[in-house]
């Protein structure tokens, strides 16, 4: 193997360990904004609770937000682990590459789903406090809830399945075979 192919398989290794730590600090930030958020209802600042409601609506943009950079980050390190595990190139021991092999076969969708859970969560959570101080509403605040609320739920839910057809393609990566004819 030549150097600068080692030095761009450990780069990959330090990439993937980096990847990590950053999707474990998005999720921390998530978890932080929506606290503080949902917190600041039960803060006496002097301000009517009513006055301010109009704030929960850019939760799910917020979460969404999140959530995308959180799949971005886990897909990245998807990539760089089967790249690792899979390529004749990386050298992978025959641990890494049995190791990779069983975390492809036996993936974790726990972690994905709670964090689009969440999400929804959040959502409903901040559409039943929008409503309850808001207990008029005339046709067109009515209807322009029902599709903030719809969206949001839609866009949470497509984004998550969305992640998971691409993580089983990256899943699914076999290396080029070099003795094909192209």
């Amino acid at each position: 193997m030549e150097d600068s192919d080692r030095e761009f398989l450990h780069a990959l290794h330090e990439e993937k360990i980096r990847t990590q730590n950053e999707r474990a600090d998005y999720v921390t930030r998530k978890l932080a904004f929506v606290t503080v958020l949902f917190g600041l209802s039960s803060v006496n600042l002097g301000i009517d609770i009513a006055d301010i409601c109009w704030l929960l609506y850019f939760v799910p943009l917020v979460a969404i937000s999140y959530d995308l950079y959180i799949m971005s980050a886990d897909s990245r390190i998807k990539r760089i682990g089967i790249f690792l595990g899979r390529h004749p190139v990386s050298r992978a021991g025959l641990a890494e590459r049995h190791w990779e092999q069983f975390c492809t076969n036996y993936r974790d969708s726990l972690a994905p789903s709670a964090n689009m859970f969440f999400s929804l969560i959040v959502t409903v959570a901040a559409a039943m406090f929008i409503r309850s101080q808001q207990l008029v509403m005339d046709g067109y605040t009515r209807l322009w809830f029902a599709t903030w609320l719809a969206l949001s739920l839609f866009f949470i839910a497509f984004l998550w399945m969305r992640h998971q057809d691409l993580i089983k393609k990256i899943g699914g990566y076999e290396p080029l075979n070099r003795n094909r004819s192209a």
